[in-house]
């Protein structure tokens, strides 16, 4: 019983949860996210172009390299990295190939896929929520007379594979024109793996995007295998691993951040332990010191030859806010112009 309440592990939970007592911006964010399931917002409106018009421009530190593209998840927000692509396409960069987790594979698969950045994007601001998000509030409504037995989430991620097999066709992840991984979690054992052109080389575009965003305990995994399975970003929001062992063609790589703050600092809670409250105030930190150690982990594999690209503020897209924007889809023409315009920069100041 003792060890129950005082192992490792088990206070961090208590963390973890002293973390939600104080976190009110986090319960407004979820429970509009509960809204926007049962009252879908509109399509997003695009007022004239997407981008600027194409203009080309050189960066001498990257020519003749080839490039990989390793993004974080961080839900509607990754729609960002399409207006990465684009700054790549107006420099003449070649890419080789791009790691995904969670919302950027949702965002970067078309590209994978060989259509340009224009294209991904007006693909992706032509969906419609209805079209990947299908509660099932029957299974909700049923759940306590069941006591939870076989509820495994809420949401449905099949429409989402059913969607880009529409689009973009079952073609098997092994013969995109630009190789495509996404992380995995194996839920029954606890484990990460990644579905890529070179790991899991037949499996069809559309059903990798639909393990990479299946959310574990709001979307339903998803067997692979004989495992059930879910997005991988909940161990790893990084993925480095597979473009540097698997590709040693890659000369540098891109990486696009839209889920922690700069170069996976953490948060700033110093003095905490001469407030009042000490404990409530530090246990923020508990909640993502491993994940953000993971993520610390990967960029060190490639730091000296990366160039990271953070196109949102830490503050806009903190925490829980992932859920609001994946489903309320009219903030990503902006977030698609502002990864543009931070790439344009970054790629432009790159001596």
């Amino acid at each position: 019983m003792i060890e129950r309440w005082a192992a490792p592990l088990a206070v961090k939970q208590f963390f973890h949860r002293a973390a939600n007592v104080m976190d009110l911006d986090a319960d407004r964010s979820f429970l509009r996210a509960l809204q926007l399931l049962v009252l879908p917002e509109g399509a997003p409106e695009v007022e004239g172009e997407i981008f600027p018009p194409f203009t080309p421009f050189e960066v001498p530190a990257l020519a003749g390299k080839k490039l990989g593209i390793v993004a974080t998840g961080g839900g509607g927000a990754m729609a960002c990295v399409v207006g990465v692509a684009r700054a790549l396409e107006e420099a003449g960069l070649e890419v080789a190939g791009v790691s995904t987790c969670s919302g950027s594979a949702m965002m970067l698969a078309p590209f994978a896929a060989g259509l340009e950045a224009e294209e991904t994007a007006r693909f992706l601001l032509s969906l419609d929520q209805r079209d990947y998000i299908h509660p099932d509030w029957k299974q909700l409504l049923k759940l306590p007379f069941a006591l939870g037995k076989g509820f495994t989430g809420l949401l449905d991620s099949e429409p989402i594979e059913r969607l880009y097999a529409q689009h973009l066709g079952n073609v098997p992840v092994g013969e995109l024109p630009i190789a495509f991984y996404a992380n995995i979690w194996d839920i029954d054992h606890n484990r990460l793996f990644y579905l890529g052109s070179r790991t899991w080389p037949q499996m069809p575009l559309p059903h990798v995007v639909r393990a990479a965003v299946t959310l574990p305990l709001y979307m339903r995994p998803l067997d692979i295998d004989g495992a059930q399975c879910g997005d991988g970003g909940v161990v790893n929001i990084f993925p480095v691993d597979p473009l540097v062992d698997h590709h040693p063609e890659i000369d540098f790589y891109i990486g696009i951040n839209a889920f922690y703050p700069e170069n996976f600092r953490g948060e700033d809670h110093s003095g905490w332990n001469a407030q009042t409250f000490s404990l409530f105030r530090v246990s923020p930190q508990t909640k993502q010191c491993q994940h953000l150690e993971a993520a610390r982990m990967q960029l060190r594999r490639i730091e000296d030859r990366c160039l990271m690209i953070h196109p949102l503020p830490y503050e806009e897209i903190r925490g829980i806010r992932l859920y609001e924007q994946f489903l309320d889809r009219r903030p990503w023409p902006d977030f698609i112009r502002r990864g543009h315009a931070a790439a344009r920069h970054a790629l432009q100041t790159m001596t």
